[in-house]
């Protein structure tokens, strides 16, 4: 792992040349050494391994169709990459597609998420240093999860899958959040999969962002009873 102050090697995976080149420029203006990965891997760990043999963290697009690694997603390898202790980032241009689904499943090992147009080298720079300070236990308090309610309020298919629209109160009461079912255990998957449920899980509310929002450690949460206030 690097240290915020050491300039090291950035791993770049981006299925698009011309945009990997492009975020090249901005890894060398950031003050890193820029490597564009062209090979093929089918495994998502065995990526995960050979970036971290040769660079001390990386630049993730999360669509990577077009890669050779069409079975997983950016997101997928940013949460390997986390795993190994590789600061990296994730980088999309379709957030507002993706964010609620594909890569809210990784959300928890994703430290830094950057819009396509958000990427420069300033915000890469401090997006390694951000990722830097959490894997050494520095974690930020938009980052920091807290147990908390979680209010069911509508269930939906999204590419196939099942999904949950929810209601944060201890992050926004007036906001709904959408997540992927399969994030919640599996033994209390089904009694979740209704309006109305609540539960508890860890979330991080001191986010800012819905994107940014990670939900993990599912419980069902005891029904109310006509004395409770708990909404």
């Amino acid at each position: 792992m690097i240290s915020p102050s050491f300039l090291g090697t950035i791993a770049i995976v981006d299925d698009e040349k011309d945009l990997a080149e492009s975020t090249g420029w901005d890894v060398e203006a950031a003050g890193f050494k820029p490597i564009i990965l062209d090979g093929s891997f089918d495994e998502v760990n065995l990526l995960a391994s050979y970036i971290a043999k040769n660079a001390q963290g990386a630049l993730c697009d999360n669509r990577l169709a077009n890669y050779g690694r069409t079975n997983f997603s950016g997101s997928t390898l940013v949460a390997a990459l986390y795993d190994l202790k590789i600061p990296s980032i994730l980088i999309t241009q379709y957030t507002a597609i993706d964010a609620n689904v594909s890569i809210r499943k990784s959300r928890r090992k994703i430290p830094v998420l950057l819009t396509r147009d958000e990427a420069n080298a300033a915000t890469i720079k401090q997006g390694m240093e951000n990722c830097v300070l959490e894997l050494s236990g520095q974690v930020p308090s938009n980052r920091k999860p807290h147990r908390t309610l979680v209010r069911i309020t509508n269930t939906d298919k999204e590419s196939g899958e099942d999904v949950l629209d929810a209601i944060v109160p201890g992050w926004n009461p007036h906001e709904a959040v959408r997540f992927p079912a399969v994030l919640i255990p599996a033994k209390i998957r089904q009694d979740a999969l209704k309006a109305g449920v609540r539960l508890f899980a860890h979330v991080n509310i001191g986010a800012d962002k819905s994107e940014d929002l990670y939900f993990e450690k599912f419980q069902l949460a005891p029904e109310l009873d006509d004395n409770d206030e708990l909404t």
